[in-house]
């Protein structure tokens, strides 16, 4: 099933760079890729600058393929609004194929579709009375300031709906945090965490001040749409999900053989409301990116068999940018892997779901659902220490 996924870049760091002009890119850009780009001598020395009036069609031509997938340059104003979890639009991603009715995947939490009652499961009709295309959902989220009235069939209610959405900037949440209750364990904690934003730190801290006071024990993160986002942020997440391991080894960040000095480590540090947990639970689809990866993979060497992956295979990128500015344009560069504490990192096809724990994911039910069908699984494996 394809998705119009609303976040799907992965920032972990923006760095200075020097001062150019728009009409100077390619000089710009040519040097990062020989210099700081993870597989710098895979890149041409000599490049013909005529052929690229975008910054885009360049890292296109220039990226290493078929590891590199990423790469890709932004503007301010876009590098900003997602630092700062801020947006414009509607706020829902659909399934994207023309041919098939458009499917609510999931609303950004707080946006426009959000507070307007638009839910996962959703199957959009008709946009201002004309039947529910990408091009004309597309075209009606980009005139921010004006109202959409969308025709839905709600399947759990057998019934169409009339929902009116003013397309308009907005600021929106990561994180919902919630107890669920299994057959055997009456409190289990669940947390939705959708991007690894810069400002989501503030949400986790109050997501874990709340499973604290829960005494949770047993976590499921559900992170089947979380395109990844800052490395600070994943850190800061790892740091609540082991207790007392203060200085040992998260992951590292490891540049190509001429920037080893740029090479750095993350390291555990306990806080206060860090929890000593005895399963940790991770929803995943291919929507699942970098830092959301990056979380596993570093949990892995120390908790073993007690991390468990439910849904699908992960996307597959062990890999983060550290961002640089021309003064103009803001490029992301793969410029390093993303290892563990014992030095893997080689999951670009992506992290397999736990032994017998392959799950579709189901539009039918929203997100936290004990009868939603990732987290029934969930639910079960922690009575059952299986699927």
């Amino acid at each position: 099933m394809k998705y119009i996924i609303l976040i799907t870049i992965s920032i972990l760091f923006l760095g200075c760079g020097g001062n150019s002009s728009s009409s100077s890119f390619q000089s710009y850009l040519h040097n990062l890729f020989l210099s700081e780009y993870f597989w710098a001598e895979k890149t041409p020395k000599t490049v013909d600058y005529t052929k690229y009036s975008t910054p885009q069609a360049m890292i296109d031509d220039l990226r290493y393929t078929p590891s590199d997938r990423w790469s890709m340059v932004l503007t301010k104003e876009e590098n900003d609004n997602f630092l700062n979890q801020k947006s414009g639009g509607f706020g829902f991603a659909y399934t994207s194929d023309d041919e098939k009715d458009k499917v609510v995947i999931y609303t950004r939490i707080d946006s426009p579709a959000d507070n307007a009652g638009l839910k996962r499961g959703d199957v959009v009709l008709t946009i201002n009375n004309e039947k529910a295309t990408l091009a004309r959902i597309q075209k009606a989220s980009s005139n921010v300031g004006e109202i959409s009235s969308f025709e839905i069939y709600r399947a759990s209610s057998d019934e169409n709906l009339q929902i009116d959405i003013v397309s308009q900037e907005y600021t929106f949440r990561v994180t919902k945090a919630s107890t669920v209750s299994s057959e055997k364990n009456e409190s289990v904690g669940y947390m939705l965490f959708d991007s690894f934003t810069a400002t989501a730190t503030t949400e986790i801290d109050q997501a874990f001040d709340f499973f604290k006071e829960q005494n949770i024990e047993k976590l499921i993160i559900d992170l089947r749409y979380n395109g990844g986002g800052s490395v600070v942020t994943a850190s800061i997440l790892l740091d609540k999900l082991i207790r007392d391991r203060d200085d040992e080894i998260q992951f590292k960040l490891e540049w190509n053989s001429d920037k080893q000095d740029k090479n750095q480590i993350g390291r555990f540090e306990t806080d206060d409301n860090s929890i000593d947990l005895d399963t940790i639970i991770f929803l995943t689809t291919e929507g699942s990116a970098s830092a959301s990866e990056m979380v596993i993979n570093s949990l892995k060497p120390y908790l073993g068999d007690r991390v468990v992956t439910i849904g699908s295979k992960t996307h597959g990128k062990p890999v983060g940018m550290e961002g640089r500015t021309d003064g103009t344009y803001i490029y992301y560069l793969v410029n390093f892997v993303i290892s563990n504490s014992d030095g893997f990192y080689d999951y670009f096809d992506g992290l397999e779901v736990t032994a017998g724990c392959e799950v579709e994911d189901d539009l039918t039910h929203q997100r936290g659902d004990g009868d939603e069908k990732m987290l029934k699984k969930a639910l079960f494996y922690i009575d059952n220490n299986h699927c």
